[in-house]
C-alpha cells in the first residue's frame, strides 16, 4: 500500500507541534527560556521527524523508540536547558504524556472538515487550555500551601523553583545578618558550572579545604543549625540574585544566602527552596 507524503506539511506539523510541548514543559517546570531558542529545538525535532520517515521500519521499531527518545532528550536541553540529571529525565516523560495527550485531543477532535485546520485549532485550544491549568495549580498552590515560584540568578543564568514558606526557618548568617534560604543539591546543579558543583560537593566532603578553596564568588561557608533532636553545619554559598513571586508582589532579595539541605528528602517533593521567614513577613 503506498500513499503521499508532503514532507514539508510534516515538518510544519512536527514544528508547531513540538514548539507547543516545549512550552508547555517548559512552564510546568518553570523553565523560562527564549522564544527563540525554543523555536530552534522544535525544528530540529521537526527535521529528525522528517529524516526518520526515510528510515526503513521493518525490524527496527526499538531503534526508532531509542532516537525519538534522543532527539526528546535533546530538545529539551537546548530548548530549555535543563541538564542530564532527575529533572530532565521528569521533563522527558512529562514531554511524552502531554505529547500522548495532544494526540488524544487531536482524534476526539469535533472539526473534521480539514486535516490542517482541526490541528491547527486543536492544537492552539489544547495549548492554551493547558496554561490556563497550570495557572490555576500555581494559584492554588500559593494561596493554599504556601508554595511560591522562586527566580534564582547566578552569573546570567537565571533559573526558576518552587520554594515553600516555612514558618519555622528563622536561619539567620551571622556573617552578614541575612535570612538563609535552604535549597536541595538539584538547586545548585541547575544554578552552577559543573566545575563549581563538583567543587562545593568536595568541599562538603572535607570542610578543612575551605581556606584554600577557588570559589571565593560564591562566598562558601559554613552555618551552624539546630533543630529537634539534631545539631550541626551546612554549606551554605552566595549567588546573585532571588526573586519570590507571590500573588500580591515580588520579594526580591540580592545576595542571597543558600544553605545546603542536610536532609534534601525532608524539605518534601512539590519545592525545591525552604523560604525564610523573615523574608515574607
Amino acid at each position: 500500500m503506498y500513499y503521499d507524503v508532503y514532507i514539508d506539511i510534516v515538518f510544519l506539523t512536527n514544528l508547531f507541534m513540538d514548539y507547543i510541548l516545549l512550552r508547555i514543559v517548559g512552564k510546568l517546570f518553570l523553565r523560562k527560556r527564549s522564544r527563540r531558542r525554543i523555536l530552534l529545538a522544535a525544528a530540529v525535532g521537526a527535521l529528525f521527524s522528517c529524516l526518520i520517515l526515510y528510515v526503513p521500519s521493518d525490524g527496527l521499531f526499538p531503534a526508532k523508540v531509542l532516537l525519538h527518545g534522543g532527539c526528546a532528550w535533546i530538545m529539551l536541553v537546548l530548548g530549555l536547558g535543563l541538564k542530564p540529571g532527575g529533572m530532565l529525565a521528569k521533563a522527558l516523560v512529562t514531554f511524552y504524556l502531554m505529547a500522548f495527550l495532544m494526540g488524544g485531543l487531536m482524534e476526539a477532535a469535533p472539526v473534521k472538515n480539514a486535516a490542517p485546520l482541526r490541528f491547527l485549532v486543536v492544537a492552539a485550544g489544547a495549548y492554551m487550555g493547558l496554561s490556563a491549568l497550570i495557572y490555576v495549580s500555581d494559584s492554588f498552590r500559593a494561596r493554599w500551601k504556601n508554595i511560591y515560584p522562586v527566580t534564582l540568578s547566578y552569573q546570567g543564568n537565571v533559573q526558576q523553583f518552587f520554594g515553600f514558606w516555612d514558618t519555622g526557618n528563622l536561619l539567620v548568617d551571622p556573617i552578614n545578618g541575612d535570612g538563609v534560604f535552604i535549597v536541595k543539591p538539584e538547586v545548585l546543579e541547575a544554578m552552577l558550572p559543573e566545575e563549581k558543583r563538583d567543587r562545593l560537593m568536595h568541599l562538603q566532603e572535607d570542610p578543612g579545604e575551605l581556606e584554600g578553596t577557588k570559589l571565593t564568588d560564591l562566598h562558601p561557608h559554613f552555618l551552624p543549625y539546630k533543630t529537634v533532636g539534631k545539631e550541626g553545619v551546612m554549606l551554605a554559598v552566595v549567588l546573585d540574585d532571588l526573586c519570590i513571586h507571590t500573588p500580591g508582589e515580588v520579594i526580591h532579595a540580592v545576595n542571597p544566602v543558600l544553605a545546603l539541605a542536610v536532609e534534601p528528602s525532608a524539605l518534601g517533593k512539590e519545592y525545591q527552596v525552604l523560604l525564610n521567614s523573615r523574608i515574607l513577613h
